[in-house]
């Protein structure tokens, strides 16, 4: 539930719209694979699009699904765009601007990067991997495959 797609940039909030899509999903989750039946390996979750599109947070996103396309390209631009947007047409302009690249074409490759240096943990109030998975209470083998494989929507 929790990418950036889902970041209501103008108010830069992003708790509140993770969790929502998180419950969309576990609730589409529920009613297209395991109520009534047994779930099998690989089968579809198809009606999360249709829950997001009925949600608030699909109203509160569409709202503002150009703002970051318009600060891409400058600032003052995009602040009075998201000003415009947000107290004017409140989403109704009849465009969907495009991203200039996508966000997986942004990364630079491993070579370019420089590693970050994390303190070693304390034990008191940081803690190893280990330690953090073991208190997780999380069941699986590590190499365990993904379970879950959504189809890629033509026109996200």
């Amino acid at each position: 539930g929790d990418t950036a797609g889902f970041l209501n940039l103008p108010k830069i909030k992003g708790t509140h719209t993770a969790m929502k899509s998180g419950m969309l999903a576990a609730e589409a989750l529920y009613d297209d694979v395991f109520k009534e039946k047994e779930g099998e390996y690989g089968e579809e979750v198809s009606s999360y699009r249709a829950r997001f599109e009925e949600s608030w947070l699909y109203k509160e996103l569409h709202k503002v699904r150009n703002v970051r396309q318009v600060f891409a390209k400058s600032f003052w631009p995009g602040v009075m765009y998201t000003g415009v947007t947000e107290m004017v047409t409140k989403g109704l302009e009849p465009v969907n601007l495009k991203h200039k690249h996508e966000d997986h074409e942004c990364h630079l490759p491993i070579e370019q990067c420089k590693e970050i240096e994390y303190p070693k943990p304390d034990g008191k109030i940081t803690f190893d991997l280990l330690t953090n998975h073991s208190r997780s209470q999380t069941n699986h083998e590590g190499d365990q495959p993904a379970h879950l494989k959504p189809k890629v929507w033509e026109n996200a």
